[in-house]
């Protein structure tokens, strides 16, 4: 009977040390939380939620508040206890229990309020939870937010060919950890542009940046894809008539693996399973490259670098070396900057009567790499500098071909607006793209026919044709590519 009158006590104590504000805020804290995390749970083993960071949340973000809760109940519970002390409160009166009387028809509506609250709670928590994780995944979410910061990224994205690719599917991916360690570095994201100390331009290469299997290879399967790429370049001159030529390449860009059967070409030698490709870069941008390893599929390991240059000590080798993958070419898939030249032979590819606007090249390219003090200043100048080029130099042209000098005008405007940005130091020069070898090194990093092994009986070569073969070169007609097939 002792010890059932002790238990008694220590019951009659927790339950009135518990009656205080902060540890009803602690308990229902931890009952909403509990509640939506059970709701969560059902719905995503239902299948009604698509986006995967939901469970991140429901395990993770709401497990968080659960804990919180538990954790401010024993708070609220000593600050009672430290007040009845300090009040004198006999040993009966810490002990007694709060006196729950439901024939107490006050008592029964604070307890149906409080009931109604918990479930308008758990019901708000739960909707905002979600809107708030959907949120974040959104591209404008992304792209919009940080206006200053990321328009050149977004801007780029937006004409890109994944514009239709959430950035959350390629930045961060499914997963737990990727999920933590992105929202981490979003935190230092979120100070850095408060406090106007982010970097003018951004830079890169992203060195934690998920690799490329992990992402880019969810739907950019490496092994199925394989055979040639057929490429036509539309080139367009500065002269007065602008006048064009085209050139046709196949690309080998391969594919495939040794147990399929079909293999080789660029994809296959340099980041396909068969194949293992190591290299190190002496520089942050991996613009210059010191060291490559290829481990081909039997097993053998060649080791190239150029004759005269220091080679990378063992430790540099292990800290250094990065294993090759589709972002080491493709460093630009989604946020390419193209240099206005090439932009505005595809405005003139794809509106073909701008051809005829003397000089419109030569004027477009003068005015777009022109100095602006800002963005918008910039799009605006280039569209007037090209409508006041033919008012003053072709007035006839002006007066007759109208709508059609506007138009070119604002299609050179927006190549500025894609491609210049003063307020983050970004032009297209800014971020060097490594596919191929036209407006920066690219390929050249390594095929630059120094890179050799220690014997000098292997080279990494810099033939033309080790990689594309050019089936038309310059000419001034459209090529008509049925007469290329062979019959």
């Amino acid at each position: 009977m002792a010890d059932l009158s002790k238990r008694r006590d220590t019951l009659g104590r927790a339950f009135n040390y518990a009656n205080n504000p902060t540890t009803l805020t602690g308990i229902v804290i931890a009952t909403v939380a509990a509640l939506t995390i059970i709701i969560f749970m059902v719905a995503q083993l239902a299948g009604a939620f698509k986006n995967p960071y939901i469970g991140i949340f429901s395990y993770l973000v709401l497990p968080a508040l659960f804990v919180l809760g538990l954790l401010i109940i024993p708070v609220g519970m000593w600050r009672r206890r430290r007040k009845l002390v300090a009040s004198g409160a006999t040993v009966e009166e810490l002990s007694h229990y709060p006196r729950l009387d439901f024939n107490d028809p006050h008592l029964r509506r604070i307890a149906t309020i409080v009931l109604v609250l918990t479930g308008v709670n758990a019901i708000i928590l739960g909707s905002t939870s979600y809107l708030a994780v959907d949120e974040m995944d959104t591209v404008q979410f992304c792209g919009a937010t940080c206006h200053t910061v990321m328009r050149p990224e977004y801007t780029a994205y937006q004409q890109s060919a994944h514009s239709r690719v959430r950035c959350v599917e390629c930045h961060i991916g499914p997963g737990a950890s990727w999920f933590v360690r992105s929202k981490l570095d979003g935190l230092r994201q979120v100070w850095k542009t408060a406090w106007g100390t982010y970097d003018r331009p951004i830079e890169t290469p992203l060195h934690n940046l998920r690799p490329a299997r992990e992402t880019c290879e969810q739907c950019h399967w490496p092994e199925k894809h394989h055979g040639d790429k057929l490429a036509v370049f539309a080139r367009y001159g500065t002269d007065e008539k602008n006048t064009a030529s085209y050139t046709v390449m196949l690309l080998k860009t391969g594919g495939g693996s040794l147990d399929l059967g079909s293999h080789g070409g660029i994809h296959w030698w340099h980041i396909y399973s068969d194949n293992k490709i190591r290299y190190v870069s002496t520089d942050a941008r991996r613009q210059k490259i010191g060291w490559v390893e290829l481990t081909t599929p039997d097993g053998k390991v060649r080791t190239y670098t150029r004759p005269g240059e220091k080679a990378p000590s063992a430790e540099e080798i292990a800290a250094k070396a990065r294993v090759m993958d589709c972002i080491d070419c493709h460093n630009r898939p989604t946020h390419l900057f193209k240099p206005p030249a090439k932009a505005l032979d595809d405005v003139l590819e794809a509106h073909k009567a701008y051809a005829s606007l003397p000089f419109y090249k030569r004027t477009a390219l003068a005015a777009i790499n022109d100095d602006y003090p800002d963005h918008d200043t910039g799009v605006a100048r280039v569209r007037q500098a090209i409508i006041d080029f033919y008012s003053k130099t072709y007035p006839e042209v002006a007066r007759d071909q109208g709508k059609m000098v506007a138009a070119a005008a604002d299609a050179a405007s927006e190549v500025y607006a894609r491609s210049e940005f003063p307020e983050m130091h970004t032009t297209w020069r800014t971020h060097p793209n490594d596919l191929g070898h036209d407006d920066f090194p690219g390929c050249w990093r390594c095929h630059d026919d120094e890179m050799q092994t220690a014997d000098g009986k292997h080279t990494i070569p810099q033939d033309c044709d080790t990689c594309h073969v050019f089936l038309v070169e310059d000419s001034p007609t459209p090529p008509v590519l049925a007469d290329l097939v062979e019959k």
